[in-house]
């Protein structure tokens, strides 16, 4: 983590001296009391369920040189002035932001930032994939991609960073925009809009728009907006919220789309300006986001065929088409893909997963709902078991839970089985006891996280610590 002076503290995060000034050389900004050192700065984040300043006096009981408070609570706890060091500011986390900001400036590497309402995690890694072997590059680890994940991203920053990839998700409008005036962005690449979050901020447009806050830390001037020009909102809004350059890329640009099928893998082939990329998942979905990737690559100047070599050794995170041999079954596969889902990206990762289908395998999808979607819910549930009654390929669907009804009923003119449980234990029950005999199949795992689907295996199996496989193994 990054060190700073109390002066730069005070200045980078415009916040007031609240007690007096104790001398130090530099302190690490630290928020987390259970691991703080002596020396360290302290910063209280708060959340739904806690708030860092109960620990405040803690914090310098354990050594702490100094904190950030948030202004109004210091002024109801007349005993803080005892501390040294405090500076009060308006919000500890836009304090925060405003550290890793000028910690930013500091390294100023070049800075990709990436959205979309599915698929910027799975981006993120082709970027990371893509420009590593190329340039020293950072990216955000996992998916902390809200105020305090970027915080963290840019804060752990270490001189030479050549580019740094930084993941933005959002819950509402104001969001992203935070993040981009944090991380300054030279490069934006925006993947998709979709009716991840509807609930929240009621229409796609709102979303297209949340999405598009990501041009507000770039200079107009110097910075590059990249955008998925297949998607009517972002091509309508991009030009009308964005005044610098604008690049889109379309699934047309692809040529020689290939799915492909292997024991034990499946993926796309692609070819582009000559240079072929193969990945280890399937899906056109996918050949979009490595497209803009490439694009994102091009508007910094580097060569197609180096980003189509770096691609080609992408393998998404944990929870993304994770696939692995079920132990104790006869030639039975799980494709875990279960990390989290929404409209777009479920039916989208189905079509993948149909497109694979081999006729010497059954086919079987575990779903659970899709939240966040407010009072739409019902609709898109209902959509997608509307859509799944007729697709081929398909030899049984098992779902879950409340909007799992909704999926079920749907679905209910399907000639396959379709079997609905109100609990993952039920599920796990019908899934052994079905008509569909667990023998030479893939299961296909897909829901929001609150379905706990990854923990189908190892109730399968009876194995509580079976470790679901690597993804593209």
């Amino acid at each position: 983590m990054s060190y700073f002076t109390y002066s730069e503290f005070l200045q980078a995060s415009k916040g007031n001296a609240f007690t007096s000034e104790s001398p130090f050389s530099t302190a690490r900004l630290w928020t987390d009391t259970r691991t703080l050192q002596a020396g360290d700065f302290f910063l209280p984040l708060s959340g739904e369920r806690f708030d860092g300043h109960d620990y405040l006096e803690q914090a310098f009981a354990e050594g702490a040189i100094g904190a950030f408070v948030k202004r109004e609570k210091a002024e109801q706890h007349p005993k803080w002035k005892k501390l040294p060091n405090l500076i009060a500011v308006d919000e500890p986390v836009l304090a925060y932001l405003a550290m890793a900001r000028h910690h930013r400036e500091k390294i100023n590497p070049v800075v990709v930032a990436v959205t979309g309402s599915s698929g910027k995690t799975t981006t993120k890694e082709m970027l990371y994939a893509a420009f590593s072997p190329l340039k020293k590059t950072v990216k955000t680890e996992k998916n902390f991609n809200n105020e305090v994940g970027v915080s963290q991203t840019l804060l752990a920053l270490q001189p030479g960073t050549e580019v740094l990839i930084v993941e933005m998700g959002m819950r509402g409008l104001r969001q992203i925009s935070l993040l981009s005036e944090a991380a300054k962005p030279d490069v934006s690449l925006v993947v998709n809009v979709g009716p991840a979050h509807i609930g929240m901020l009621g229409s796609l447009e709102n979303i297209a728009k949340a999405k598009l806050e990501i041009v507000e830390g770039m200079s107009p001037e110097q910075g590059v907006l990249v955008i998925y020009g297949d998607d009517p909102y972002l091509s309508k809004l991009a030009p009308t919220l964005w005044s610098g350059k604008l690049e889109a890329y379309s699934l047309s640009e692809a040529q020689n789309i290939t799915p492909f099928v292997e024991e034990s893998r499946e993926g796309i082939r692609f070819s582009y300006q000559g240079s072929t990329v193969e990945l280890c998942v399937p899906g056109e979905h996918m050949v979009a986001n490595a497209l803009g990737v490439l694009k994102a690559g091009e508007a910094l100047g580097l060569s197609v065929s180096d980003l189509a070599k770096g691609l080609s050794a992408f393998a998404p995170e944990k929870g993304r088409w994770e696939r692995m041999a079920l132990p104790g079954f006869n030639n039975v596969w799980v494709i875990n893909d279960a990390y989290n889902a929404n409209p777009d990206s479920a039916k989208a990762s189905l079509k993948a997963f149909l497109s694979t289908a081999r006729p010497e395998m059954k086919h079987i999808l575990v779903l659970g709902g899709m939240k966040e979607l407010g009072d739409f819910s019902r609709e898109y549930h209902e959509k997608l078991g509307l859509w799944l009654a007729g697709q081929p390929h398909i030899d049984a669907l098992f779902t879950i839970g409340e909007e799992g009804q909704w999926i079920a009923d749907a679905a209910s003119s399907a000639t396959y089985p379709v079997r609905y449980a109100a609990t993952l234990e039920h599920a796990v029950q019908q899934i052994s006891g079905s008509a569909v005999t667990l023998e030479n199949a893939v299961l296909y795992l897909k829901g929001s996280r609150a379905y706990r689907l990854d923990e189908i295996p190892a109730a399968l199996t009876q194995q509580p610590n079976l470790q679901v496989g690597e993804a593209c193994s």
